[in-house]
């Protein structure tokens, strides 16, 4: 039996954690918070900020662990790989943990390998920000170097916006870091791979919708991107070049990029990490047919032997979608059928942030959407037609005011 340590250990995480189980791998993990699902399959759990590197350090030292693995999170990502570092275990390196927690290093590592990007500054007072608004125009995109999620993300269209987003992304920044960049018009597109054995390979591409406003939340994911085959594998092959550039070698990479009207790919962003809510520990695997969470495990044990063959949208060898249901905010839900909804054939998670006699509050961002819904087909026609069909089921009922 391998000592194992999960960082992080949240509800995103849960299939990665239910696959150590499995294996039979003793468990210690880590959470910030107390109450939260990673805790209930752990043999030892810990409430610990994932950016708490002397605690992570001591807990691994002190159970003596085979193994580090954390998915999801760059803050989670950055502190398995130091600790890692530390103590000679197989994890990413710390250069690929760098690039992931920051959005500025990233850039400029892509930008040395000629990666399209949006023109780019760093600034860290409101006056640089001015200076930097003034060179690229209206709208642009003022951001945190190092938050995740869309926490201190806005798109401004006027120079009498740009103070507050300033301020809202500089106290979403650990480092006080802010960079803004060109607002490229366009789709939304996310790609991810897997660093295998044998290499990298790009596994799946989506195409997103947002909800407007100048505060970007995602409100739909569907795999395939619903775009021709030449295209879907062109994000494929640029998304591995852009891994290749960072260095990403072990492990989930999750890309975001914007795909113009002349179908021009932009880099938004590339991490060392699966995608958040169910994407690579439930998404991926789904739509491929490989045990991710079994091969990120057993990279960090250093047992791994699984080598992919192929290559290109023909991985994909099934449909998704992910989407994110609105309830109606101000209302008291007094039932849902969450339980007769989830065990629908096609489900493969269906989450609310909100329990019977909550009170339905407003979306935020990107950490406060009401409910999350991943559903699997044999293709996107069938996934639409599902999601019909879920919707119908649902039922929520909420109290009279």
């Amino acid at each position: 039996m391998s000592k194992l340590l999960i960082i992080g250990a949240g509800w995103e995480q849960e299939s990665l954690i239910l696959e150590a189980k499995r294996q039979g791998h003793f468990l210690i993990v880590t959470h910030p918070k107390l109450n939260n699902t990673g805790f209930q399959h752990a043999d030892v759990h810990f409430v610990k900020d994932s950016l708490d590197i002397p605690s992570h350090m001591q807990i691994a030292q002190t159970y003596d662990v085979d193994g580090i693995v954390s998915d999801n999170c760059d803050f989670s990502l950055y502190t398995a790989a130091v600790v890692s570092k530390a103590l000679g275990l197989k994890y990413n390196n710390i250069r690929s943990a760098l690039f992931s927690n920051n959005k500025f290093e990233q850039r400029e590592a892509c930008n040395a390998h000629g990666i399209l990007q949006p023109e780019y500054y760093r600034v860290r007072t409101f006056e640089e920000l001015g200076e930097a608004s003034e060179s690229l125009g209206y709208p642009l995109i003022v951001k945190p170097v190092d938050s995740r999620g869309t926490f201190g993300v806005t798109i401004v269209n006027k120079a009498a916006n740009l103070a507050s987003a300033f301020y809202d992304a500089l106290s979403n920044s650990a480092s006080h870091t802010v960079i803004c960049e060109n607002f490229i018009k366009g789709t939304l597109v996310t790609v991810d791979g897997f660093a295998f054995k044998n290499g990298h390979r790009s596994l799946a591409v989506a195409s997103r919708t947002f909800q407007e406003g100048v505060k970007p939340v995602t409100k739909e994911i569907i795999y395939p991107a619903r775009f021709r085959n030449e295209l879907n594998v062109r994000l494929m092959k640029n998304h591995h070049e852009v891994v290749n550039a960072l260095g990403y070698t072990q492990g989930h990479t999750h890309g975001e990029y914007i795909v113009t009207e002349n179908e021009e790919i932009y880099l938004v962003e590339c991490t060392n990490r699966g995608g958040g809510v169910y994407t690579s520990s439930t998404i991926v695997p789904s739509l491929t047919g490989i045990n991710l969470n079994e091969i990120l495990i057993n990279q960090s044990l250093d047992i791994d032997t699984y080598e992919i063959t192929g290559e290109g949208p023909e991985l994909m060898v099934n449909s998704a979608i992910l989407t994110f249901l609105d309830f109606e905010a101000g209302k008291v839900i007094k039932s849902i059928n969450i339980a007769e909804v989830t065990s629908l054939d096609f489900v493969l998670k269906f989450r609310t942030i909100f329990n019977e006699n909550d009170m339905i509050e407003s979306i935020d961002n990107c950490a406060s959407r009401h409910s999350m819904l991943a559903i699997r087909s044999k293709n996107v026609e069938e996934s639409l037609n599902n999601l019909k069909s879920f919707k119908a089921a649902l039922n929520i009922e909420y109290y009279k005011l």
